[in-house]
C-alpha cells in the first residue's frame, strides 16, 4: 500500500517466551468508532415493538397461508386449498384495514 513493511526478525527463544509481544498493542485492544451503530438482532429484529410484532405476525401468517395453500394443491386436496384461499380473501384484507388503522390511531395521526 503506502508504507512497506519491514520485517521483523524475533529470535526463536523469545518467541517461545512470549517476551515479544511485552510492550506492543494488538489490534484487539483499539477501540475504533464506527459510523454506524453495532448490528445485533436485537436492533434488526424489534420485537418489543408492538407495530414491528404485528408486521412480522401478518407476513408470517401470509407466508404460511400460501405454502398451506400449495401443499393441499400438492396433496390433491385442491377443494381444501379453495376453501383455505376463500377464508384469505375475506380474512386477510380485513386485518390489514384494521392494523392500518391500529398504526394510525396508536401514532396519534387520525
Amino acid at each position: 500500500m503506502f508504507f512497506k513493511r519491514q520485517t521483523e526478525i524475533i529470535p526463536f527463544r523469545e518467541f517461545m517466551a512470549g517476551k515479544q509481544m511485552a510492550g506492543k498493542q494488538t489490534k484487539a485492544d483499539e477501540v475504533v468508532s464506527a459510523l454506524f451503530p453495532v448490528i445485533t438482532p436485537h436492533h434488526l429484529f424489534p420485537v418489543q415493538d408492538a407495530d414491528f410484532a404485528l408486521l412480522m405476525t401478518g407476513v408470517g401468517a401470509i407466508t404460511f397461508a400460501a405454502f398451506i395453500e400449495q401443499g393441499l394443491v400438492m396433496m390433491g386436496m385442491a377443494d381444501v386449498a379453495e376453501k383455505v384461499a376463500g377464508f384469505g380473501r375475506i380474512v386477510f384484507p380485513v386485518v390489514v384495514y384494521g392494523a392500518v388503522l391500529w398504526l394510525f390511531f396508536g401514532l396519534g395521526g387520525l
